[in-house]
């Protein structure tokens, strides 16, 4: 599709309180859920972890956790992208009551899992002594704008016929199908890449009217935007 004019003027507002919204509440604002992956060996019920569900780039996520039997051990925090080996993130001592409290601070955005792990385990992927993993959807700030009107009809770079209704958004340079998690005062919509651009006001992400109207985003603004894991992703569009 050809370079587009965006709709309206620049508002950098930001909601922080829209960070926490689980997965589950995502399908009622339109789009489709992100996948939540799988933890990938027997975990011990008794070892809970607790973090929010969703972060920012550049702030540290608090993570905690209790394990009763486990008071004086030390609890290594791992976590990991897509189908990527497990990485050791923190370390932290467990108190006497059995709980810990660490913290992370994510590499890039994107979807990562995050679980503990009792030092002295032989094996950190089939242990049981490991919490079962935790979903974390980290957004990056990004300014975004929105297009429709003028280009309705017409295919989009990805192939995609352009309508009122279509639910997706665009960026340079992410794969056809992608999907994003998009975080805009309050509201959490996931959809696909459909098309290449913007091409104007220094703009990372272009959403169609359709996923602009689901957010609530009427002018040019900062989001925040986390592309999904492609390696849990359905085959392409």
């Amino acid at each position: 599709m050809n370079a587009r004019i965006p709709t309206g003027g620049l508002a950098l507002a930001l909601s922080s309180v829209a960070l926490a919204l689980p997965a589950a509440a995502l399908a009622g604002n339109g789009g489709t859920a992100p996948p939540t992956p799988a933890a990938d060996g027997p975990v011990d019920p008794a070892f809970a972890l607790s973090a929010r569900h969703t972060a920012f780039l550049g702030q540290a996520l608090k993570v905690a956790g209790t394990d009763h039997n486990a008071a004086g051990q030390t609890v290594t925090l791992e976590t990991r992208q897509g189908a990527g080996p497990w990485l050791s993130a923190a370390s932290v001592a467990v108190a006497q009551n059995g709980s810990f409290s660490t913290s992370w601070r994510p590499p890039s955005d994107g979807q990562f899992q995050i679980r503990g792990v009792l030092a002295g385990a032989s094996s950190a992927s089939d242990s049981p002594s490991s919490s079962a993993p935790r979903t974390v959807v980290v957004y990056k700030p990004s300014i975004a704008t929105w297009y429709g009107p003028g280009f309705y009809g017409k295919r989009t770079a990805c192939g995609r016929r352009l309508t009122r209704t279509l639910l997706g958004v665009a960026n340079r340079r992410l794969p056809c199908g992608t999907q994003v998690q998009i975080s805009y005062h309050g509201r959490t919509l996931v959809a696909p890449v459909i098309d290449r651009g913007p091409f104007a006001h220094h703009a990372q992400w272009d959403l169609t009217a359709a996923a602009a109207k689901q957010v609530g985003m009427t002018v040019t603004s900062r989001i925040g935007a986390a592309p999904l894991d492609l390696s849990l992703q359905p085959p392409g569009l």
